[in-house]
């Protein structure tokens, strides 16, 4: 399959809804680039990948609903960033989805009690929990093998909880237990569906990455610009319902790690080229967007 072939039949193949693609656009892209971007660009862009300009407009529109983006109106044209709140939440996955390894022999876990949190705000603090890699471990206990405590610190201060939540590091102290536990996370959390989906997307996109080395020259900016989109939009989808696991708690084979170096590479390949089409062809108030900024240097690197 060739890419002008695979970028027009992905988002359908792959079921890809226009809101949350938009969400990957503007974490991946506009975040990077000055942060506003005009609504005619993002209809442009996404009417590639079979996305109506009726569905982008009402995407946006739910999209500002739900508080993940805000809008500028100059004229008769609107102009759209992320808010405060999104951006928040852009900034915890990234640190996840851009790191420049995903393997780790820690076998440290943080752990989560709710202990005083109230009915109000147990659900919104259990959906972030889950947006930051935390997953159930007993009634009641939350735990993150490996967890990045300023996600976990950003997240208590910003719902206000520091003094309502109880956290806690621990550490495996025999075999035994560490038996116990690999059992029971893979029981409890899914592994098996999860490598199935590391290896789907490694399959998917091992193809794309020879064909792109091979004919590097006969790829178009706006192909590399989409591809990467495409990329970073599925593989964040399955890297958050990923738990991080060190390697002890792993098979050998863990497909996560081989979809990470794709990734990695494939992401690189596309850089240049994307982010030409990116300054080119992508608008703000005050014309094209901005060079990336510097922040942007630092992906897949840390």
């Amino acid at each position: 399959m060739g890419i002008s072939q695979f970028i027009g039949n992905r988002v359908e193949k792959s079921n890809i809804s226009c809101k949350t693609f938009l969400v990957t656009v503007f974490g991946d892209v506009i975040s990077q680039h000055g942060q506003w971007v005009w609504l005619g660009s993002l209809i442009e862009v996404l009417s590639n990948l079979g996305y109506s300009e009726r569905l982008v407009r009402t995407s946006v529109f739910r999209l500002v609903k739900d508080d993940w983006l805000q809008v500028k109106k100059v004229g008769r044209k609107s102009y759209y960033s992320l808010t405060e709140n999104a951006n928040n939440h852009y900034t915890k996955a990234a640190r996840r989805i851009y790191s420049a390894t995903r393997k780790h022999d820690d076998d440290r876990w943080l752990i989560v009690i709710p202990s005083f949190v109230d009915e109000t705000q147990l659900v919104q603090f259990k959906r972030q929990l889950k947006w930051l890699g935390f997953s159930s471990l007993a009634s009641g206990v939350y735990a993150h093998p490996f967890a990045d405590r300023s996600s976990l610190n950003a997240t208590l201060k910003e719902l206000n909880l520091q003094n309502s939540v109880v956290v806690l590091s621990a550490k495996i102290t025999d075999k035994n237990s560490l038996a116990v536990l690999k059992k029971q996370v893979h029981e409890k959390w899914n592994l098996n569906w999860l490598d199935d989906q590391y290896s789907q997307f490694f399959n998917t996109y091992q193809k794309q990455y020879d064909l792109i080395k091979k004919e590097k020259n006969k790829i178009s900016s706006e192909q590399s610009f989409l591809v990467r989109l495409l990329l970073i939009h599925e593989y964040r989808r399955i890297l958050l319902k990923d738990n991080e696991l060190s390697s002890s708690m792993l098979p050998i084979d863990w497909s996560g790690y081989k979809a990470h170096s794709l990734s990695k590479d494939l992401y690189a390949l596309l850089s240049k080229q994307s982010q030409s089409y990116i300054v080119n062809s992508l608008k703000n108030i005050d014309g094209c967007l901005p060079k990336a900024s510097a922040e942007f240097n630092d992906r897949f690197r840390h």
